[in-house]
């Protein structure tokens, strides 16, 4: 799997905590959910921070202790999907069996 950059993982995470609303969702897309579990499985301040600013859709914290947790974070998260455990789909390019099942 491509490991997401710290950009394309702050607009996924916006994505799933403003926009899919993950954490109320009554079935939530799986990449969202995947996320999730992944940011509740971080140490409590960085969760606390990644989950705050992307709900907010604020990914560049203007507190440099907020900041600062919320880059570690980030790594942390870029890490733990980075394992073979942890598939994202909307992170990989749609091969050509997909598409043509889209179409």
């Amino acid at each position: 799997m491509k490991i997401p950059t710290r950009n394309e993982l702050a607009v996924m995470l916006v994505w799933a905590f403003r926009d899919e609303k993950v954490e109320s969702a009554i079935n939530p897309h799986a990449d969202a959910l995947t996320l999730y579990c992944n940011v509740m499985a971080l140490p409590v301040a960085e969760a606390a921070a990644v989950v705050s600013h992307a709900r907010a859709g604020d990914v560049s914290p203007a507190d440099p202790v907020a900041l600062a947790r919320w880059t570690r974070g980030l790594m942390l998260l870029r890490e733990m999907l980075a394992q073979p455990m942890c598939t994202l789909s909307i992170a990989e390019p749609e091969t050509m069996a997909q598409a043509s099942v889209a179409a």
